[in-house]
């Protein structure tokens, strides 16, 4: 009887502990919600580059924009990788611009965007992080008031 208990309880044991080892499927991470989430503590605005498509709006109006071009996309991935983070205390005007990334597996990032006048450099922040801002050089300044500020006229 001894015997048969300690079978039954070695078996059972044995059959956790194999069970807790097995790899499971569907593996969540915070990557695949937030694509640049591994890219968050570096001294850039670390942007995934695989957007579909990327939305402005005015905050002073109701026009929308949205850019689903190659040739646009590719222009404000090369704006966001040579974005560098500010350090200092943020106070900031109200933004000019709302900017929405779309993403391949429809998962979305909101920065806000103010353009600098010509010979200054341009702005973003994070939606979710308003302590935090990123400057782009004049060149880059250049580029986004021809993609953006263009439109709005």
């Amino acid at each position: 009887m001894k015997i048969g208990i300690f079978i039954a309880l070695s078996l059972s044991f044995m059959s956790l502990i194999l069970f807790g080892c097995q790899q499971r499927g569907n593996i969540y991470t915070e990557a695949e919600d937030n694509p640049s989430a591994e890219l968050e503590n570096n001294k850039y605005l670390a942007m995934d580059s695989n957007f579909i498509n990327i939305g402005i709006t005015k905050l002073k109006g109701v026009d929308n924009l949205i850019f689903d071009d190659k040739e646009s996309l590719k222009a404000f991935q090369e704006v966001f990788s040579s974005a560098s983070k500010e350090e200092s205390i943020v106070n900031m005007n109200d933004p000019e611009y709302y900017v929405n990334l779309v993403y391949v597996k429809n998962t979305q990032r909101s920065l806000y965007l103010w353009i600098g006048e010509k010979g200054q450099r341009s702005t973003f922040m994070k939606t979710e992080d308003t302590h935090t801002i990123y400057t782009v050089s004049e060149e880059m300044t250049g580029k986004l008031s021809e993609l953006v500020e263009s439109h709005f006229k």
